[in-house]
């Protein structure tokens, strides 16, 4: 009976380990099988997530839609070259990869005059990554950082930056994509300045020139400049300050330096009095000549010549100007000296 036992036990351990061998076979019959299909095959749009072998395409914050919803076809599709064997060119771009693939969902964004360089030459990856980025709309970089990629920083690097520049928010003046405005300015002239600044500032009875055409680049740079109020020259802050034609640099540029220079003019400038020149004697000094912004405002006033109605003065008091014009001079009624009159043909003997 033992001899028996111990016969039968061997007889189960022989059948035993022939299953597993001829398992074994079946496996590595399978495993062949799949490997030679997989080599053989050729490539297939991927399915679901994450393509299989790949890594993880959907894990940022800001995702791709087709990438989110496993839609890697949307995109790729299969060539005739088998894949895994073939790492690349065994799946193609739907349009090799230039902007009229972006443009299979999204509306076009290059069919206006001025067009970003990047978007007119179908680069959207330089800006957007195409799977998911930790940046909104999936960009590369965000903020300012992003234009910096490419945009010489050094170039927007001021004294005085415009706001928008030190913030980060260029796209408060520029369209990333596309305008029919130059520099793909979100607006023209001093419409776009409007969009931020009071429009108020740039209406009244009279207008400076520059103002009116919206041309307020003629004194103003746009990134940044070394002087106060992002101005394109020299002009003095202080409502004193001694006369020479350098700090005045702005005004000159257009109007002529001629009317503070001579005491007596007959042609250099409207405001005298017969010959005597009152430009000349407002702001022509060695200590306390005044500049020309305690009486005109360099945008538009209520008043002609630009005059404003009230202007700062010591502390917090803001000087009150009404000045009346006629064809042959006017009448000032300012807070800084006694009521003035002036005419050219007759002059006036003001006490």
């Amino acid at each position: 009976m033992a001899a028996g036992q111990n016969k039968g036990y061997g007889s189960d351990v022989n059948i035993a380990s022939t299953k597993i061998i001829c398992l074994s076979f079946a496996v590595l019959a399978g495993i062949s099988g799949v490997l030679l299909v997989s080599q053989e095959r050729p490539a297939e749009a991927a399915g679901e997530m994450n393509c299989g072998c790949h890594p993880n395409k959907a894990d940022k914050s800001f995702t791709h839609k087709p990438v989110k919803d496993g839609e890697c076809s949307s995109c790729h599709k299969p060539s005739d070259q088998k894949h895994p064997k073939v790492k690349k060119g065994a799946f193609l771009l739907t349009d090799n990869g230039k902007v009229g693939l972006c443009n299979e969902c999204h509306e076009r964004k290059d069919i206006k005059k001025y067009v970003h360089g990047p978007v007119a030459s179908g680069d959207c990856l330089d800006c957007h990554d195409v799977h998911q980025s930790d940046n909104k709309f999936q960009l590369k970089a965000s903020g300012v950082a992003l234009c910096y990629m490419c945009h010489d920083k050094t170039k927007l690097g001021r004294k005085f930056p415009h706001p928008p520049i030190t913030e980060g928010k260029c796209l408060d003046c520029h369209d990333p994509h596309q305008s029919d405005n130059k520099y793909i300015l979100k607006a023209e002239g001093s419409a776009l300045c409007i969009m931020c600044h009071n429009k108020s500032m740039f209406s009244g009875k009279s207008i400076h020139g520059p103002v009116s055409t919206g041309e307020c680049s003629a004194c103003h740079v746009t990134h940044g400049t070394q002087y106060p109020h992002l101005l394109k020259h020299s002009f003095p802050e202080d409502f004193y300050t001694s006369f020479s034609k350098a700090q005045f640099d702005l005004c000159f540029k257009c109007h002529s330096a001629s009317l503070a220079d001579d005491q007596r003019t007959g042609a250099a400038t409207n405001f005298r009095n017969g010959m005597f020149n009152l430009h000349f004697l407002h702001v022509n000094k060695a200590d306390k000549g005044r500049s020309c912004k305690v009486c005109h405002d360099p945008h538009a006033s209520s008043q002609p010549k630009l005059i404003s109605s009230k202007v700062s003065g010591f502390g917090r008091w803001r000087i009150p100007i009404r000045y009346t014009k006629n064809d042959v001079g006017g009448t000032c009624v300012v807070g800084c000296h006694k009521p003035k009159s002036y005419n050219r043909i007759d002059p006036v003997v003001n006490p």
